[in-house]
């Protein structure tokens, strides 16, 4: 991987502001500021609680490795005059703060970046502002550069353009997709570049994309990226794009887009895995990035990586990565990951310098082995490979390569068992090496003794994974009722056994999904493609007709719908 020495190594910070939570399902993709706030103001308890576990984190990731953190984020620094009064004062204490909080940050030796949507704001400003991109640009404008003059150890902004705030954000500030075309990015990015250029500063858009509009492929589609960085050449401009074309997933290519170009990139690595666990087991990734970071070094102008150890997804599992015990997982995959960037380690070489620090007492070849089962078990039973390794694209998406678990939630159910018989061309071998990912499992366990490392955790994998394997022979072997007994008993179980502890929940439906099967596969290979071009009709139904229909679809698919429409952005977000 070519980077420039050193390589820039960024962390995600919303670790400190998410301790002793209340709230079941957490939103972790970004700092929810009303918990640090207590009748229209500021709480000062609070805020001591987060300045000391702040001071910590810090210290410990930069001991790790990493060289700066990305802290949400721009609008709670901003102080806009069509702001309300009360606002404007609420947020100078917030620049207090901040303020505290980036010397924390260069004491440790991390330059400190800021997270940004496009466009945050208030009922005021969207009133003035409303969603029209030149004045969303005008807008950012003006706050980048009043911040970036006002706080100068900012050394630049991380720009979200494709994904906007979770249904269930609240407080001051919400955010909404307003640019909507390559075209408008590119004029966006020529207003925005020239402040950061004369100020010094980094201006770092992120390609990741949620399919919402004709930009919603920038994260795998060339011709849109093009589009969008159309004759720009600003030595301000850094790129952060995913690895793969889909979200932090495993069993994805790397994304092309990092060959195509010689805009400076940054590739954005995820340590606490939030379709995985989030850090509840072992989830390694070490040989994975291994992999791509070798793949990268045909790459040009690839000068670092964005680390997530925290941030992602909307869960009930809450460990704490750098911040308790229980973060340990998490910190084995960022550690390594730091060090096989930073110091060109090899991944085994990266896992015994860990255990020099962190585990003196761990046999270095019993740790080993125990991360390298763990990314085998992932791969053969929480993902079920032959489906996900296949590219599918709906619309501008490309579709996850993981369906029965997304986030904390375990789906089976008829539906989901007609879409994978479509895809999975030897059903029982796969049964079989779901069975065979079960006994690696009971090796870990002993693993885990050895070196140290919390059991509990591989046991509870283990009964987590004996309901996948068991979803699997319901979703890929002939029909029998046992089946669904044994996924009843085995749900029972499982709530009965973690109750002391932040579980998966387990969503059984067993009700016959009435279409014949040669209707369903007719309906996959129409709205479904395996590669990334769009068919013309694509273009013509998927694209534009779903758009128009798809309040249609909600009526059709209730049940669906309203679970979908409580994640993130909503499931409208795709068919915008």
């Amino acid at each position: 991987m070519p980077t420039p020495d050193p390589p820039l190594l960024i962390m995600d910070a919303i670790g400190p502001f998410m301790s002793n939570l209340s709230r079941h399902r957490v939103n972790w993709s970004k700092i929810d500021f009303t918990r640090l706030e207590r009748e229209g103001c500021l709480d000062p308890l609070r805020l001591a609680a987060v300045d000391r576990l702040f001071a910590r984190y810090c210290a410990r990731v930069a001991a790790d490795g990493a060289n700066a953190i990305a802290l949400d984020d721009l609008a709670h620094l901003y102080l806009h005059p069509g702001h309300p009064i009360p606002l404007l004062k609420k947020l100078e204490n917030y620049r207090a703060a901040y303020t505290r909080w980036f010397a924390m940050a260069a004491a440790a030796g991390l330059d400190v970046y800021l997270n940004t949507d496009i466009l945050f704001h208030t009922p005021e400003t969207l009133g003035e502002i409303g969603t029209r991109p030149a004045a969303a640009t005008r807008f950012l404008a003006e706050a980048c550069e009043s911040v970036l003059r006002d706080f100068p150890m900012v050394r630049g902004i991380f720009f979200r353009l494709g994904e906007c705030d979770g249904q269930d954000v609240r407080g001051d500030f919400h955010s909404q997709l307003v640019i909507r075309t390559p075209k408008q990015a590119n004029r966006m990015l020529r207003g925005l570049l020239p402040i950061f250029e004369r100020l010094g500063r980094k201006c770092i858009l992120r390609t990741w994309t949620v399919g919402a509009y004709p930009i919603g492929d920038l994260i795998w589609n060339a011709d849109t990226l093009e589009r969008t960085l159309d004759k720009l050449d600003s030595p301000a401009l850094l790129l952060s794009m995913k690895y793969g074309e889909s979200d932090f997933f495993r069993h994805l290519r790397l994304n092309k887009q990092f060959f195509l170009n010689k805009v400076p990139k940054l590739i954005e690595l995820q340590t606490k895995r939030e379709y995985e666990g989030s850090g509840e087991y072992p989830s390694f990734v070490g040989f994975d990035y291994e992999q791509y970071l070798q793949e990268l070094d045909g790459a040009e102008n690839i000068v670092g990586a964005h680390l997530w150890c925290q941030s992602g997804g909307w869960t009930c599992f809450r460990r704490l990565s750098y911040l308790e015990p229980a973060g340990i997982w998490n910190e084995i995959n960022t550690f390594v990951t730091l060090r096989m960037i930073r110091d060109r380690m090899r991944v085994e070489e990266a896992v015994a310098a860990f255990a020099a620090e962190r585990l003196p007492d761990a046999p270095v070849p019993a740790l080993l082995e125990l991360l390298r089962l763990s990314d085998e078990v992932i791969k053969e039973l929480l993902y079920l490979d032959e489906f996900a390794r296949q590219p599918i694209y709906f619309r501008r998406t490309r579709i996850p390569p993981q369906l029965m678990v997304y986030w904390d939630h375990i789906f089976v159910n008829h539906t989901l068992r007609k879409v994978l018989r479509c895809f999975v061309r030897d059903p029982d071998t796969k049964v079989r090496q779901a069975r065979s990912a079960l006994k690696k499992i009971e090796k870990m366990r002993h693993l885990a003794d050895t070196c140290g490392l919390p059991g509990e955790d591989i046991a509870f994998m283990r009964d987590t994974f004996a309901i996948l394997a068991a979803a699997r022979e319901y979703a890929l072997l002939p029909h029998r009722p046992e089946h669904l007994q044994t996924l009843r008993d085995l749900k029972r179980v499982y709530k009965k056994t973690w109750t002391h502890r932040y579980r998966y929940a387990v969503k059984l439906d067993f009700e016959r999904q009435r279409l014949p099967r040669s209707r369903f596969n007719l309906l996959m290979r129409l709205f479904f493609r395996h590669e990334r071009d769009y068919r013309r009709l694509d273009k013509m139904l998927t694209v534009w007709l779903l758009g128009k229909l798809y309040p249609l679809l909600r009526l059709g698919g209730r049940r669906f719908f309203t679970f979908a429409n409580k994640q993130a952005m909503g499931i409208g977000s795709v068919f915008r």
